[in-house]
């Protein structure tokens, strides 16, 4: 008889020990599980094909902490650590967290960097990235392709200076004539001071034969 009180009581110990561990497991589970990111926009390594306006992250959890003292914001880096992001503190809505994205962004790799306090009041900073590859107008495609110096720098429209006139000639530059005219032999000038001396020579010439046939009569 004593045994058979002795087994029952032994079972019944042993389930109320199992039961105490299950509960104490299952009460301490939750308080291990922290809240984290489930969802954003853009996603973490998306390649976008147009600038994104604003960056929503969504967190698991009951909703994230706020206050006067509680520093949740958003940062979108580019890859020189410059802020795209709207200088205003990121809007939260229970959940979800989100900031505006004030001027498109330039095609490139950036980086969405966080920092919350989740309802369970454990903070933390964490960051992920996306990349813009938007097509390129056909002026921007133009202006890139087309270098100082391209041949085909013209066709991408850019205007080439006129060629350099060719320079008229002067009407007052010497020409071979009046080269002739100013100095060689057989020029124009030449053979009109030559009958200018030829004709004083005559009229000497006539002088001196009529004062000699005067001074033959006198004699």
């Amino acid at each position: 008889m004593h045994m058979s009180h002795t087994a029952p009581a032994s079972m019944r110990l042993g389930i109320a020990v199992l039961a105490a561990v299950a509960l104490g497991a299952a009460a301490s589970a939750p308080a291990h599980a922290h809240d984290t990111l489930i969802a954003s926009n853009p996603e973490a390594d998306q390649v976008l094909e147009e600038p994104p306006h604003e960056v929503v992250l969504e967190f698991s959890g009951a909703g994230l902490t706020t206050g006067d003292s509680i520093a949740n914001d958003i940062l979108v880096l580019d890859s020189d650590e410059e802020n795209w992001a709207s200088e205003e503190p990121a809007q939260v809505d229970g959940s979800t967290m989100r900031t505006d994205i004030p001027d498109p962004l330039p095609n490139g790799e950036y980086e969405v960097r966080y920092r919350v306090v989740y309802s369970d009041g454990h903070g933390e900073e964490q960051g992920f990235v996306f990349e813009v590859d938007a097509p390129l107008s056909e002026g921007q495609e133009d202006a890139t392709l087309a270098q100082p110096g391209d041949p085909d720098a013209t066709e991408a429209g850019t205007e080439t200076a006129d060629p350099t006139p060719a320079e008229e000639p002067d009407d007052d530059a010497a020409s071979p004539d009046s080269e002739t005219d100013n100095g060689q032999w057989g020029g124009p000038l030449f053979w009109v001071a030559l009958s200018v001396a030829l004709a004083g020579a005559a009229v000497v010439a006539w002088f001196a034969v009529r004062r000699r046939k005067g001074a033959s009569k006198e004699s």
